[in-house]
């Protein structure tokens, strides 16, 4: 007897959820056939700063926080739409468990300049989202937050030097681990104080 297409897609996009490569290169996919500008690491972090904001944002309010779409091609939105909602799954899962490992959906193969390029248009997207969504409970960052939010500012600007390979690569070490934990910090602070308002779903 046939399985039910239904379980298979469920599955497949299980295993989207936990393969962060495969996950980036459709998200790259997506944000092309869309017509989105993002790329993949300012669009998970303008997600990331959404659902931090907000736990509860669906998928159309995701991907409406990436402007007007131009669908290049036809059935592009909906597999766009399965693509950002495993996304926000495994957001939610890695945000509100520490031990799932949460972290910037960064190019892991690429020269340490292309990823500290990544990492300053993720926390660029991160800001934005977190400063476009309304957010539970109206609640305002503290002065810690705030102070991490200013210091990925600076972040979103970084310039690496040049010809130094390794000193690149311990300051870069340094800024994605700064950005893990500030976030998480940013992410504890914001949560509703019922955790059956995240969405884990």
């Amino acid at each position: 007897m046939a399985g039910d297409p239904g379980t298979g897609n469920a599955k497949a996009q299980d295993g989207l959820e936990r393969d962060p490569v495969a996950l980036r290169e459709q998200l790259e996919h997506g944000l092309r056939s869309m017509g989105f500008a993002q790329t993949p690491a300012s669009a998970h972090g303008l997600f990331t700063g959404c659902l931090v904001a907000d736990p509860g944002a669906d998928v159309d309010a995701l991907v409406r926080s990436l402007g007007e779409a131009l669908p290049l091609t036809e059935g592009a939105g909906d597999r766009f739409g399965k693509t950002v909602e495993a996304i926000r799954r495994a957001l939610l899962a890695q945000l509100y468990d520490v031990e799932l490992g949460f972290g910037p959906l960064l190019p892991e193969d690429e020269a340490i300049e292309a990823q500290a390029q990544a990492l300053s248009e993720w926390v660029d997207g991160f800001i934005a989202g977190l400063g476009q969504t309304p957010r539970l409970g109206k609640l305002k960052p503290s002065a810690e937050a705030s102070e991490i939010l200013r210091d990925f500012a600076e972040i979103a600007r970084i310039e690496l030097e040049p010809d130094d390979d390794e000193e690149n690569a311990a300051a870069f070490e340094e800024l994605n681990e700064y950005v893990r934990v500030g976030v998480l910090l940013i992410a504890d602070e914001l949560a509703p104080d019922d955790p059956k308002r995240i969405p884990m779903q």
